[in-house]
């Protein structure tokens, strides 16, 4: 049988770290483990979809060199306490000093029937100003709402607030929502 190398508890899921030959039957073991409850195969938007509903961060998105942990929401990942230096720690109490100037906030889009769902790189207004950024965005399934990550100023973070997503030329209303919009599974089991 197959002899995974490592093997990881994820987030309700596994990381299989094997030999590359093993792949392909793996893979078929998987899916003919897997049958009985209807598993198969699903794409990046897919998971992209559920990342946003899961108020999970994306690597080149939400978290990039133009941002840092704090602003992302991150912060309860950095133990800020602990004795030893590591890097970016005199950068990160600095930030703490000052305070912040921006947040990652959850946006559900108001979209045109059949309109475009924010991508990411879409301009945020606020009372006919240019505000911040989407950082990723898709359509939620679990959810049924267009969805959207941004960067806002922390005056419009607070959940409720309602700014403008510019989607193809037109600005869609979009509010400000408490995350993660689709709670862990453990916790709805």
């Amino acid at each position: 049988l197959l002899k995974p190398s490592l093997l990881l508890q994820g987030e309700l899921g596994w990381e299989l770290y094997h030999a590359r030959e093993d792949t392909a039957r793996l893979y078929e073991a998987l899916m003919s483990a897997g049958q009985e409850f209807g598993l198969g195969d699903f794409g990046t938007y897919a998971m992209g979809s559920l990342r946003l509903e899961k108020g999970f961060r994306g690597w080149g998105a939400e978290m990039t060199v133009d941002n840092n942990p704090l602003e992302a929401g991150l912060g309860s990942f950095i133990k800020m306490s602990k004795p030893a230096d590591f890097i970016g720690k005199a950068a990160l109490q600095q930030l703490q000093q000052e305070g912040l100037t921006r947040k990652l906030v959850c946006l559900t889009v108001e979209v045109e029937e059949d309109g475009p769902d924010a991508e990411g790189n879409e301009t945020i207004w606020h009372q006919g100003e240019v505000v911040g950024f989407t950082t990723s965005g898709a359509y939620g399934y679990r959810v049924q709402e267009s969805l959207a990550y941004a960067y806002v100023p922390l005056h419009l973070a607070q959940p409720g607030t309602v700014v403008q997503v510019e989607l193809l030329g037109s600005r869609r209303p979009a509010r400000v929502q408490q995350e993660p919009l689709v709670k862990r599974a453990r916790e709805e089991i």
